[in-house]
């Protein structure tokens, strides 16, 4: 039995042959004899970073971790501290733990072991690979290249993470208590905003609530303008001191999770009366983020998202990433824009991925003006279901709130 613990929660053991059997099968028809599943270095809070390896391995080791996956034999989990394999064998599912502290030693002879000399092996990487397309470090890969000469390797990543995004019963009940808590963060930092609090404080105080309820985020944007002269639509990735005062709108991205399992919130919200163009720009974002909610079901495609961003384009705005796979980090598909000159372009897998029961996505509404000066969003998770979307936030997103 697994040990109880709130960092990677255990699932049933059937959850976890659930999950090997789909990804076995799944290999069988992509041709692939094994995977190598790297994990690295967190995203920017006090989350692992390695979502990929730790879908499988329910740890995360120190600096590095590999799980190497054949498709018929046992997973091993490779991590580079020895004084940490108990904790790894109580915490995960794969008891075959090896440690070294040159990892892509024991990968390697992991791979020469199975008789994989020749075989066909799919590179993961940690996650967020539409934004990262990396796979493993460049002297992991001559490692390997070096000791199977004759063995095909190529990246898999974003192959991998379609696969994971299909979340079960059990993983949704995670991500539902991880959009339960993510509510009472933002609700917390709602009324801690006042004139002269720093955005650093209050990127604290989501922490700070977080941390209290056994809970973990992987990063935040937060950042307030004068509503008389905004000059950028996207807060910072890391908050300042600088502060909030009256007159300001506030704009918070934040993912906030249990057991490595998150749900995001988008938020806009106000000190004092919005202005007449900045109430007419929530309310604009906010019936467009209900209208996706209730119109989009599964069998549709990414494409079909485009038809959303309408009424933006039709008021004079530009958006981006309507709808976005998440859960962990952003994953695959990232979909909905409306002009041609924003930065980030989706790719033609995205438009033409098919949207399944499972699915747990990131749907926001974020209208831009087109000299990319002004802006806010309205944003939720939401899991498909068989008939549509459900949203798993209850955080008064679409409500144009004043602190």
């Amino acid at each position: 039995m697994l040990a109880p613990n709130h960092y990677f929660p255990p699932f049933s053991e059937r959850e976890y042959k659930r999950r090997y059997s789909v990804l076995s099968a799944s290999m069988k028809e992509a041709g692939l004899d094994c995977l190598i599943i790297y994990g690295a270095t967190p995203l920017g809070g006090n989350d692992t970073g390695q979502i990929n390896a730790q879908y499988l391995s329910n740890f995360a080791g120190v600096g590095h971790t590999y799980v190497v996956f054949p498709v018929k034999e046992a997973p091993t989990l490779h991590i580079g501290m020895a004084l940490h394999i108990q904790n790894a064998k109580d915490i995960s599912p794969i008891q075959d733990v090896r440690v070294g502290i040159e990892l892509e030693a024991t990968v390697s002879g992991r791979l020469k072991e199975l008789g994989l000399g020749k075989g066909n092996i799919g590179l993961v990487g940690s996650g967020v690979s539409f934004l990262m397309p990396c796979t493993v470090p460049y002297e992991h890969y001559m490692r390997f290249s070096k000791d199977l000469p004759k063995a095909e390797f190529r990246n898999v990543s974003e192959w991998y993470e379609n696969i994971r995004s299909i979340k079960s019963d059990e993983e949704i009940a995670l991500i539902e208590r991880a959009a339960a808590l993510n509510d009472l963060c933002h609700e917390e930092m709602f009324h801690a905003t006042r004139p002269g609090m720093s955005h650093a404080d209050l990127r604290r105080i989501v922490e700070q609530v977080a941390f209290m309820h056994k809970g973990n985020h992987c990063m935040m944007h937060l950042s307030s303008w004068p509503m008389s002269n905004q000059d950028w639509p996207y807060p910072d990735f890391w908050p300042t001191d600088r502060t909030v005062e009256a007159g300001h709108l506030v704009m918070s991205e934040m993912p906030v999770g249990y057991g490595m399992y998150y749900t995001k919130l988008m938020a806009t919200y106000f000190l004092g009366k919005p202005t007449r163009e900045y109430r007419d720009m929530f309310e604009l974002a906010a019936s467009v983020h209900k209208r996706v909610i209730r119109e989009l079901k599964p069998g549709m495609k990414g494409s079909d998202v485009d038809r959303f961003t309408e009424p933006l384009r039709d008021a004079g705005y530009m958006a981006t990433g309507m709808v976005s796979g998440w859960c962990n980090y952003n994953s695959p598909p990232f979909v909905g824009q409306t002009h041609p000159e924003f930065p980030q372009k989706p790719k033609q897998s995205h438009l033409d991925y098919v949207f399944k029961p499972g699915l747990c996505v990131q749907v926001m509404a974020y209208p831009i003006t087109l000299d990319f000066k002004k802006g806010l969003w309205v944003g939720s998770t939401c899991v498909f279901t068989r008939d549509g979307l459900r949203e798993l936030n209850k955080y008064p997103v679409r409500k144009l709130r004043a602190a």
